[in-house]
């Protein structure tokens, strides 16, 4: 097992099981490896991503939807990510009362480069408090599933909302 895999197998461990890693620390260095290793996974995500084609499919569906319904779905994203700081959101023209143009501006404009400068930017706490969330809510259903199963499902629920907010 290399390095790398070491790194990944200890990260997941201590998202799925952070109680066991964390019963007497404090939560600030728990967020902090879990905002930390999902920003590993978001980076590496971003790394094989073939980029023109995500932002293709991304700003078509943006395009094709109508006002009220990007507006509904982007007040869910928004939620999460008022939570990202200023100088981000400022960047990226981050409001509540996003337009639907500025969100599919956003999309074309972004590269990989921003897109890492964006993954590091998200606060750890926030990271970490959306998967307690996620968590929560998923409780039974984690509780039925394998590693691999809880990690994909996260994965995939925060890549839906990115999804939707371009």
């Amino acid at each position: 097992m290399n390095n790398i895999t070491k790194v990944l197998a200890l990260a997941v461990f201590i998202l799925i099981f952070p109680s066991s890693v964390f019963a007497d620390s404090n939560t600030g260095t728990q967020d902090k490896l879990i905002g930390s290793a999902f920003k590993v996974l978001a980076r590496g995500f971003v790394a094989v991503t073939d980029m023109d084609k995500l932002k293709e499919e991304n700003a078509r569906k943006i395009e094709k939807m109508d006002e009220g319904k990007f507006h509904k779905r982007y007040a869910k994203i928004y939620k999460v990510i008022k939570g990202l700081p200023l100088a981000v959101r400022s960047t990226y023209g981050i409001s509540e009362n996003m337009s639907k143009e500025d969100a599919i501006m956003n999309i074309k404009l972004m590269d990989k480069d921003k897109a890492y400068e964006v993954i590091d930017a998200v606060p750890d706490k926030l990271i970490a408090d959306e998967f307690r969330a996620y968590l929560r809510n998923k409780k039974e259903q984690v509780k039925n599933s394998n590693i691999v199963v809880q990690i994909n499902g996260f994965w995939n629920s925060m890549f839906k909302a990115k999804k939707k907010t371009r």
